[in-house]
Formats: C-alpha cells, sequence, structure tokens
C-alpha cells in the first residue's frame, strides 16, 4: 500500500509536463539514437529521422563505401531547442577511419532537426569542423 502512494507525485509530475518539455525529451532521446544508429550502422533508427530522399541517399552513399568506412566513436556534443520547440540544432563529432588508410579522422557535424507529424526529422546536416565526413554531402562551392 506504501508503494502506490509513493509513486503519486512521479506519475503526477510527469502527467504535468507540457507539450514543449516532451518534445523536447523526445528530441534528446531521437537524436542520440540516430547518431548512436549511425555509429552502430542501425539503418532502421537512421533512416526512420530522414526524408524518403535523404535516406535514399545515405543508402547509396552507404553502399558506394562498402565495408571501408569504420566508424570508431561518436558523441552528441550539443542539442539546442529553438524557442519555438519546433525547430532544433544537434552537433555531434565523429571518430572514423577508412580501412584502407587507418588514419583516425575527426569530424564535426551540425545537423538541423524539425518537428513534423508528431516526430523529429533531420531537416539538413552539414560538416562544421573536421575531416570530410562521407555519410554527410558536402555543400557545393559557390562559384
Amino acid at each position: 500500500m506504501l508503494l502506490p502512494i509513493l509513486l503519486l507525485p512521479i506519475l503526477g509530475a510527469a502527467a504535468c509536463m507540457t507539450p514543449s518539455q516532451h518534445r523536447a525529451e523526445s528530441l534528446s532521446k531521437v537524436a542520440r539514437e540516430f547518431n548512436d544508429g549511425l555509429r552502430w550502422g542501425r539503418d532502421e533508427q537512421v533512416l526512420a529521422c530522414l526524408s524518403s530522399d535523404d535516406a535514399r541517399a545515405l543508402r547509396a552513399r552507404k553502399a558506394d563505401l562498402g565495408d571501408e568506412l569504420v566508424i570508431a566513436d561518436h558523441e552528441v556534443k550539443s542539442i539546442q531547442l529553438a524557442p519555438d520547440t519546433e525547430t532544433a540544432t544537434v552537433v555531434a563529432e565523429f571518430s572514423w577511419f577508412n580501412q584502407h588508410r587507418n588514419v583516425l579522422q575527426k569530424s564535426t557535424v551540425e545537423q538541423k532537426w524539425t518537428w513534423r507529424q508528431n516526430h523529429w526529422m533531420v531537416t539538413e546536416q552539414r560538416r562544421s569542423a573536421g575531416a570530410r565526413f562521407p555519410l554527410v554531402p558536402e555543400r557545393e562551392a559557390r562559384r
């Protein structure tokens, strides 16, 4: 009988979360799962967060790389939710190497996330520092 009484404040607090708090919590979880999925090759975690065009492009890049790319480590460095709670920026750092070269590279990737149809989607990715990261397309140089 004591256990249900002790759980009431916890359950009550969870029920009092605002939609923006739920979104922030959801973003943190999904962004970490997405980047973890990139690290470990868990395509279902990654592709679910991409548009069909971006998912197709990522599959093509991975197919071109074959087994050459090894992601040794990753870390989500920051998650910043915009005041509108509909957009966010996630910064992740990857340590990786090409099996033919065996030289450890580091790349920092900035991801733009958007809340669409009740879930978070990666709408843009770009390398912001470090070596060119093979899973993220480079922007074309302006002429």
